[in-house]
């Protein structure tokens, strides 16, 4: 029952399963006037892809990274900066530490051994290295920190 025509004028048309038909490219902008139009672009019609710049193991990656895909190792990284920062392991802009956030250095720590029992065979051995290797540097910081003497504490205070 794909068309009912209802007494008013209405069409109904039932499109559940019918794929949509893409539509056309836009055409590409047109150039300033006064730019050279063949140096904005190329002979195809499309602008020139940006320059790519070689990386340590020969990839071509974007110079900006505006237009960069996220990679895995950029989560895993960006997790890592988290629980360091938790652990107040990271100095600030203005040289100072911030304080110590344990609850979220911790949730942190538990996010990347997470991802790291999750991923287990899928990884590049570098992607690999990277989790493990920083997990154990941040398990071995939240436990320095846990055991630390609490903050006041020296050896002044065990004095008579």
């Amino acid at each position: 029952m794909p068309e009912e025509k209802d007494d008013k004028g209405f069409k109904v048309i039932d499109r559940r399963g019918v794929e949509a038909t893409p539509e056309p490219p836009s055409p590409p902008p047109k150039p300033p006037p006064g730019e050279n139009p063949s140096s904005a672009v190329s002979e195809g019609g499309s602008p020139p892809p940006p320059a790519d710049v070689q990386s340590e193991k020969g990839r071509a990656e974007p110079r900006s990274t505006a237009l960069r895909v996220p990679r895995f190792l950029d989560f895993v990284q960006s997790l890592q900066m988290g629980a360091m920062v938790g652990l107040g392991m990271l100095q600030g802009p203005d040289g100072q530490r911030p304080p110590v956030d344990l609850p979220a250095a911790k949730d942190a720590i538990d996010l990347l051994g997470i991802l790291q029992e999750k991923t287990k065979g899928n990884l590049t051995k570098e992607e690999e290295e990277v989790l493990r290797e920083g997990l154990y540097h941040l398990r071995m910081g939240y436990m320095a920190v846990i055991n630390a003497p609490p903050t006041g504490q020296g050896k002044e205070g065990n004095q008579r």
